[in-house]
């Protein structure tokens, strides 16, 4: 068998299962989301075009998870595949060695990285500033039509609107009427003459614009209640729906919102806090695409010693390598914000370990040495693995 070829058919042992991968957890990923979009079409009345919209926007961000993790998994099921069949054996009798047989998998691997890097560095913010955006739009929409003429309306979480004249194509009304519950138990009642639904899409925003009217509420003072009336010329209450995110979510995601020209260019009059979130954000973003190649140096000697396990041995070990990493990874991005770790030295340490285990873990299996320990350790995985299969076999 000639280089070539040998290098073409371990491509398409990873090549197959890696697409089918990225299918597969990318649909467990929506299902997780799936739930809330169906409330919106079923309570809300979003149209289904809407729907897909959103799942479109909603996809970058899940394969910046699901594509280095599906490499991962196909990596170590080809490789584990090829182990258990004899095939690494008979292509090292022939002389290739293992370094030969990785090089199909590194140079995968780059592509991968390449394209986890246009994931991070442009599709997954833009996929989050215009979900956030056409979020807003449906919670325009639906707002516009909700409101109908001497009808109350519970839509908005704490709201109860009523109004007198409704005109739906400039989405201004006449007597408006509003009970506002959001800031305790005791209703403010708001009366104006006219109103109109507004949006802001820069802050992300929805609000009632109100002219001349009264705000009347009772106010506790000294232990005795009273009663206040503010008249006011120009008034705006904020709207909210269920299908909008929550205020808190919005301030934790602005950074991840950013592109990464303006990650790169801060805003030097922003608090330091705010300036370290959008420094470590950026160093996320180039330190994700780097853990493709990670994966394929260690998904090869695994790859080869996890056609030992039990039955699904080779994704529970892939499923427990992904995890780690990114735990690693978020246990040291917390360390950085919340107790002011330096940025490039502690986000980049889980990234060059692991690429340092993969480095000597693939040279050792290049010589049929293993790593000190590494046996015991996968060992130990393997019977931890097998005790828990035959627990669930006898479970009824």
């Amino acid at each position: 068998m000639s280089s070539l070829r040998l290098q073409t058919y371990i491509s398409r042992e990873i090549v197959a299962p890696f697409f089918l991968s990225v299918v597969l957890f990318t649909f467990v990923l929506l299902l997780s989301r799936l739930l809330k979009l169906i409330e919106m079409v079923v309570d809300k009345g979003v149209a289904i075009t809407e729907i897909i919209n959103l799942f479109a926007c909603l996809l970058p961000s899940f394969f910046v998870i699901t594509v280095p993790l599906s490499f991962l998994l196909a990596v170590m099921l080809a490789f584990g595949r090829l182990s258990s069949d004899s095939e690494i054996v008979a292509m090292k009798a022939a002389g290739f060695s293992l370094y030969r047989l990785a090089l199909p998998v590194v140079i995968i691997s780059l592509a991968v990285c390449l394209f986890t890097a246009y994931l991070t560095l442009f599709a997954e913010p833009s996929g989050r500033v215009k979900l956030k955006q056409r979020l807003i739009d449906i919670a325009y929409s639906k707002a516009a039509v909700a409101l109908q003429p001497q009808i109350f309306n519970e839509e908005f979480d704490g709201l109860i609107m009523y109004a007198n004249q409704v005109d739906n194509q400039t989405n201004t009304m006449k007597g408006v009427f509003i009970s506002d519950e959001r800031m305790g138990q005791t209703p403010s009642i708001i009366l104006a003459e006219r109103g109109e639904i507004r949006s802001d899409r820069g802050n992300g925003a929805m609000y009632m614009h109100l002219r001349q009217g009264a705000i009347h509420r009772p106010v506790e003072r000294s232990g005795k209640l009273s009663y206040q009336v503010i008249d006011f010329q120009d008034y705006d209450v904020n709207l909210s729906l269920s299908t909008t995110e929550k205020k808190d979510d919005q301030v934790k995601l602005k950074a991840k919102e950013l592109s990464t020209r303006e990650l790169m260019n801060p805003d030097e009059t922003l608090p330091a806090e705010k300036q370290r979130e959008q420094r470590v954000e950026l160093m996320e973003r180039l330190i994700l695409p780097i853990s493709p190649l990670i994966f394929a140096l260690l998904a090869v000697p695994l790859g080869i010693r996890s056609h030992r396990s039990p039955k699904g041995g080779g994704f529970a070990l892939a499923l427990f390598v992904f995890l780690f990493y990114y735990l690693c990874l978020s246990v040291t991005k917390t360390m950085v914000l919340e107790s002011n770790w330096p940025i490039q030295t502690s986000l980049w340490g889980p990234t060059v370990a692991f690429l340092a285990v993969g480095i000597i873990l693939l040279i050792r299996a290049a010589k049929e040495r293993p790593l000190p320990g590494s046996i015991l350790i996968v060992d130990l995985f393997d019977s931890l693995l097998a005790l828990l299969l035959r627990r669930k076999r006898r479970l009824p």
